[in-house]
């Protein structure tokens, strides 16, 4: 995987315009986009972390599992995939439950939907709203089998 985005990366750096380089890939995308990347995800790593230490994470998610249920999927409505990497981390480290993490999943499309967003509001919000729907349903019927 490492090896195949190498070879991308090379690709593209060695057949598109010095401009692309300087401005798009190096003056936004590296300069503007990556530390902001660094800090939502270091941030998000440090709440969790110290709120693990502080708070049983794993009881309180599951004393109120359908409430996270749709919390997690409510998220979904922001056009981001920052808070959706709370959920991974909860998952990962066994204090969230697949149910959870699929409902998030099926409801976070990250930034994929900006576009539309900036095109119409209610289109986006419609998709948004089908988005979390499917996800809600999902996760329950995922909770109700215990998964």
């Amino acid at each position: 995987m490492l090896l195949a985005v190498a070879l991308i990366g090379l690709f593209i750096v060695a057949t598109v315009s010095d401009h692309f380089l300087d401005e798009h890939l190096w003056g936004h995308v590296l300069r503007r986009h990556v530390p902001r990347i660094f800090f939502w995800t270091m941030g998000a790593l440090a709440v969790i972390h110290t709120l693990d230490h502080f708070v049983d994470l794993e009881a309180v998610i599951g004393s109120n599992l359908w409430l996270v249920l749709l919390i997690a999927a409510a998220i979904g409505f922001i056009p981001e995939s920052g808070p959706h990497l709370v959920f991974i981390t909860l998952f990962a480290a066994g204090k969230l439950p697949l149910s959870i993490l699929l409902a998030s999943s099926i409801a976070q499309d990250g930034h994929g939907m900006l576009p539309l967003l900036a095109h119409s509001r209610r289109d986006f919000l419609t998709i948004k709203a089908i988005n979390v729907l499917v996800g809600l349903l999902a996760g329950a019927a995922l909770l109700a089998a215990g998964l």
